[in-house]
């Protein structure tokens, strides 16, 4: 990972840089120590349902017990009180990208590595699924995180999004960014193809250091860039599956995304945000067998910028240094301008706006299973942690029920990533992947934002709450 932002160092000069607030600290208790949570209530994740005035504990990295308070408790337990909170999984976010940025275009700062982990985990975010990054940071990552030497969320990675010549997220990246930015960010973040084999190769490629998927890009940034076709995409999946690996596709209008569902993809991330899906179509995106991971936020991130109206939520002022998150004010968004490719996307977006949460609705009602993913660090303003706790609201506004938003948040990707995985849900003999937040988020979604504990594989983390000026 070096070499290029070396490179591009040399190149245009010193990035913008920050100093980011401390967030997490661990453990906070010796794992050797059972932990009990006292007196809460229990989103299990489970076909129990919720759970009212549970005692939960923990040893190790496992959960050992449920039941209800009031029983004896172990002389050396440690007591953390849970009366008015609900114990829940740790969140999966199905869309990150950890070694991305969230910086715009006019201020460009380099991944911090450390901190979008720590700031996932401060969320509640104890398991990320990677959709394109550079592959040898990620593969240095994994190395880390096996020796005990990197504090983050567990993951797994897709590496660089394979696409046709000439299309997305090259052709984003070149449109958006300067040259020699613009080449140097493609080449870290994807590969181009030009026929079969080559996607074949790049396929191979990625599994060969340690890919668990494949991401493709079926979308259109700006507007008249080349997509995929069929006769391409096919075989790559088909490369993908027979090496027993899953493929999931950034789509952006229905008909990339039955393009891509047709040619076996597994799972669309982005789902639907240029055009309206009708309910046949829905219908046949269900029959397909895809999963979906829409990122409303994004979009609705991307055009409250657009019209000089975005604001960072509080969770993300916690998180965030303000020099960094007053880039995306009002003030200094009026003072910039895209090129016309760029803009008329735009314009697209925000024309297709009131069909963004419709679509959502439309495939959770035809039986489409719903994935939380946020594309953390993808997108300008897609702040790591607060964005996922953002996007669970806006299911909820779509019209999902909050408890089918937190299984698609929690156990649902978590069989999905693993299907014989032990986490992402609260039953005895699960790891101890857990959060509290403070109030009922089956009641308030919004109380995910109330995150006082973490729990990663049963080691009971310290958020350090930083001052909000």
């Amino acid at each position: 990972m070096l070499r290029p932002l070396l490179a591009l160092v040399l190149l245009c000069g010193c990035p913008a840089s920050h100093v980011y607030p401390a967030l997490i600290r661990g453990p906070a208790t010796p794992a050797s120590v059972p932990l009990v949570f006292h007196d809460v209530r229990v989103f299990t994740a489970t076909e129990a349902g919720v759970l009212e005035h549970q005692d939960v504990v923990v040893v190790g990295d496992r959960i050992v017990s449920i039941a209800a308070t009031g029983g004896a408790l172990a002389p050396n337990a440690r007591l953390i009180e849970g009366a008015g909170k609900t114990l829940l999984p740790g969140l999966v976010d199905f869309h990150v990208h950890l070694t991305g940025t969230p910086s715009p275009p006019w201020h460009v700062v380099f991944p911090d590595l450390d901190h979008t982990a720590h700031s996932l985990l401060y969320a509640g975010i104890t398991t990320v699924q990677d959709v394109g990054g550079d592959l040898d940071a990620l593969e240095e990552l994994k190395a880390k995180a096996a020796s005990g030497q990197w504090l983050g969320p567990h993951f797994t990675y897709a590496g660089k999004i394979i696409t046709p010549d000439g299309s997305y997220p090259a052709s984003y990246m070149r449109e958006a960014l300067p040259w020699p930015v613009s080449s140097i960010a493609a080449g870290r973040f994807s590969n181009e193809i030009d026929s079969e084999s080559a996607g074949i190769r790049e396929v191979e490629q990625r599994i060969a250091r340690g890919a668990s998927i494949i991401k493709v890009a079926v979308a259109q940034v700006p507007l008249h860039t080349p997509v995929y076709t069929r006769a391409l995409l096919e075989p790559i999946v088909k490369a993908a599956h027979a090496r027993g690996v899953r493929v999931v596709a950034h789509t952006d209008s229905p008909e990339h995304a039955l393009l891509a569902a047709r040619s076996g993809v597994d799972a669309l991330v982005h789902g639907i945000h240029l055009g309206e899906l009708t309910v046949e179509q829905a219908q046949e995106l269900k029959a397909l067998g895809v999963v979906v991971s829409p990122t409303i936020d994004v979009f609705n991130r991307i055009q409250d910028m657009a019209e000089f109206k975005y604001a960072p939520t509080p969770l993300e002022q916690e998180i965030y240094p303000a020099d960094y998150l007053a880039q995306f004010s009002p003030a200094v968004v009026r003072g910039q301008k895209l090129s016309d490719g760029m803009m008329e996307w735009i314009v697209a977006l925000q024309q297709h706006a009131p069909h963004r949460a419709e679509s959502v609705k439309r495939m959770y009602e035809a039986g489409i299973p719903i994935f939380a993913g946020s594309d953390a660090s993808g997108s300008a303003a897609c702040w790591a942690g607060g964005a996922l706790i953002d996007e669970l609201a806006l299911l909820v506004k779509a019209g999902l029920p909050p408890t089918e938003v937190l299984l698609g948040a929690t156990v649902r990707p978590a069989r999905w990533i693993d299907a014989k995985g032990d986490w992402g849900m609260v039953s005895a003999g699960a790891r101890a992947d857990l959060i509290l937040v403070d109030g009922d988020p089956v009641a308030d979604i919004a109380v995910m934002a109330k995150v006082t504990e973490v729990l990663k594989s049963g080691v009971r983390l310290e958020r350090l709450r930083p001052a909000v000026p």
